[in-house]
């Protein structure tokens, strides 16, 4: 289809799992791409063969150039290659099509600054299904690297995973707090991406970027408990899983509620999978922080045992 699309600019996004996309779009949602793209500290590129996720306002029954034929404006679930299944997030609609890997996101008019980075936020939604399609899993995580390693410091709203990565000493390098992305590279290693904090944006907190494109191994993934003493203590694959799936589902969950029984038995058990998978090859350990306690030298004496 590349070759009936001619947008003037795009952006490249290319995660170490090989899960590339060219973000492009129509002259109107030109501030809402350069604002996504600028956040995720992405670069302008020529188109090249990636799939893109192709940004456009209302459609009315009419897709962007060169797709017009293959549009019907009805949501169908059969395999029949003239449909298209249409996930509507109110402000966003997402346009699938099982013969063509280019991803439409179409944006609803509005003026409320709250929707724009909702609208942003779940534009991912594209990013997260393939690499989880590939074997990794999206992850509600606060991320910091250590010597050239990756850990993750999961849990619920509340728990402290944001504030465990402020508390982190200058040896450490915070590098999100609220999502990440693990992929399995081509090299049969698990790699994790950091991924933007939307709540910053949204309650008008800071205006801060991540670098998605960088990863780094993920050497352990630590689960965090309030508690009032420091400890490790190691899970088994079973309880690893289980954690691991939560943990991935808190992500999914804004997306599957908008999807059918079926389609949506099928991604959660996808998300089981790949969190089995995970915990069978990184160590998983229960944290349990105190408020004044140096929870992380614990830490690093478990990333170095790893």
């Amino acid at each position: 289809m590349s070759d009936l699309i001619a947008y003037s600019k795009g952006y490249c996004l290319e995660l170490s799992d090989g899960n590339n996309w060219w973000i492009t779009g129509d002259d109107e949602n030109k501030k809402q791409i350069d604002k996504l793209t600028s956040i995720m500290k992405l670069q302008a590129c020529p188109m090249n063969n990636s799939p893109k996720i192709i940004f456009s306002k209302t459609l009315e029954c009419n897709m962007p150039t060169g797709y017009k034929k293959h549009t019907t404006c009805e949501i169908n679930s059969s395999n029949d290659d003239t449909y298209w299944d249409i996930y509507d997030y109110k402000t966003l609609r997402i346009w699938y099509h099982n013969a063509i890997s280019d991803v439409i996101c179409e944006t609803m008019e509005n003026s409320d600054e709250l929707a724009e980075y909702v609208i942003l936020w779940n534009s991912l939604m594209p990013i997260y299904w393939r690499s989880t399609n590939m074997k990794g899993l999206p992850f509600h995580t606060g991320l910091a690297e250590y010597q050239g390693q990756g850990a993750l410091f999961a849990g619920c709203g509340g728990t402290g995973k944001s504030t465990c990565c402020r508390r982190l000493p200058d040896h450490w390098n915070p590098l999100c707090d609220d999502e990440a992305l693990i992929v399995l590279d081509r090299n049969n290693i698990y790699q994790v991406h950091p991924f933007p904090t939307w709540s910053d944006y949204i309650l008008k907190r800071a205006e801060n970027t991540w670098d998605v494109q960088y990863s780094v191994p993920l050497s352990a993934i630590f689960f965090i408990e309030q508690s009032s003493y420091d400890e490790v203590i190691p899970l088994n694959i079973p309880e690893a899983t289980m954690l691991i799936t939560e943990s991935s589902a808190q992500v999914w969950n804004k997306f599957l509620s908008y999807m059918g029984t079926e389609l949506k038995t099928k991604i959660s058990q996808g998300l089981f999978n790949n969190a089995f998978n995970i915990a069978r090859i990184v160590p998983a350990f229960r944290l349990r922080v105190s408020l004044t306690g140096r929870f992380w030298e614990k830490v690093e004496k478990s990333i170095e045992k790893s």
